[in-house]
């Protein structure tokens, strides 16, 4: 079952992304990631059950073992639990976050759980999509994932935004005469990048064709 938008639940007569908005939700941990944390968590708890069960009930384990050894199993146990309902919280605050952008005729939106940013598209000097480039030597067949780089007019507009401080990120300007600090969102998937690409292209082709996507090494 598809999860909904990360903007679904905005009012209808909240300023929020138009109906047609491209939504691309960010953060969303894979399945394999979430498969692993889950065995990972599964195991320390087993541990944390087995520790406790014989710290009390001498079980699993020597029944003539010396009694400071059922107090150090207390102690682990006690140790792995905490470690296991942890985990658990970070698992679930994960799956439930909501944190998504949108792309419509007049903005960029980016929402993370209660904040929601508008950034006009007036604000955007200049956009591009970027991929890491890859250590020489080092061989992947895992594709790399593409980021969208969106440059604004001025250092002011950063400012005025400060909901986005921890998306700013420096290097060389994308083109003489622009800030060398610009919003950076990490998308998920190369799809995604093709289709965020082809959507900036076609709502605002003058921003696009400032942008230049740098090339990787191979």
């Amino acid at each position: 079952m598809a999860r909904p938008s990360p903007f679904a639940d905005l009012a209808d007569d909240a300023d929020r992304p138009a109906g047609d908005a491209l939504v691309v939700e960010l953060g969303r941990p894979t399945r394999a990631a979430l498969g692993c944390f889950g065995l990972t968590t599964l195991f320390l708890a087993a541990v944390a059950v087995a520790a406790l069960s014989y710290a009390v009930f001498r079980v699993p384990g020597p029944r003539t073992a010396p009694s400071s050894l059922r107090s150090v199993a207390a102690v682990l146990g006690a140790i792995f639990l905490v470690i296991v309902i942890g985990l658990a919280v970070i698992a679930v605050k994960a799956v439930r976050s909501r944190q998504g952008l949108a792309l419509d005729a007049d903005a960029v939106w980016w929402r993370a759980d209660a904040t929601l940013v508008k950034l006009p598209w007036s604000d955007i000097a200049a956009a591009r999509l970027v991929t890491d480039e890859r250590i020489r030597g080092v061989r992947s067949s895992t594709p790399r994932t593409p980021a969208i780089e969106l440059c604004p007019v001025d250092g002011e507009t950063i400012r005025r935004h400060p909901a986005l401080t921890d998306r700013v990120t420096g290097g060389d300007p994308i083109r003489p005469g622009l800030p060398s600090l610009r919003y950076t969102f990490r998308l998920p998937s190369v799809a995604a990048g093709t289709t965020v690409s082809a959507t900036i292209a076609r709502l605002a082709p003058t921003q696009w064709a400032a942008g230049t996507t740098p090339p990787s090494a191979d």
